[in-house]
């Protein structure tokens, strides 16, 4: 059960990174500077503007915007019950 919620965790934040830089190439196509020396703290920066210029555009939001927001909620769950699953397993050893 641990190495499969590892791997979830693992795939999971790949995702989340792929869906940063589709959000960070978008915006800085929009002639929005962009820091790459701290890439994962100006995602965050720049989701509202993404959302506002791809629903300028098509009228909908980009899908990089959820998926970016699906794959950080899985992370956090599964980071959650990778510790809790440690912990149950640690006071299992004693």
């Amino acid at each position: 059960m641990l190495l499969i919620l590892l791997i979830v965790l693992l795939f999971s934040s790949l995702v989340n990174f792929y869906f940063s830089i589709q959000i960070l190439r978008r915006v800085s196509a929009a002639e929005i500077k962009i820091s790459f020396f701290e890439i994962r703290w100006q995602v965050h920066k720049h989701m509202k503007k993404y959302r506002e210029l791809t629903r300028a555009e098509t009228g909908n939001i980009g899908l990089s915007w959820y998926g970016y927001w699906l794959s950080l909620a899985l992370m956090v769950l599964c980071g959650c019950w990778l510790f809790i699953s440690l912990g149950s397993s640690i006071g299992r050893v004693k």
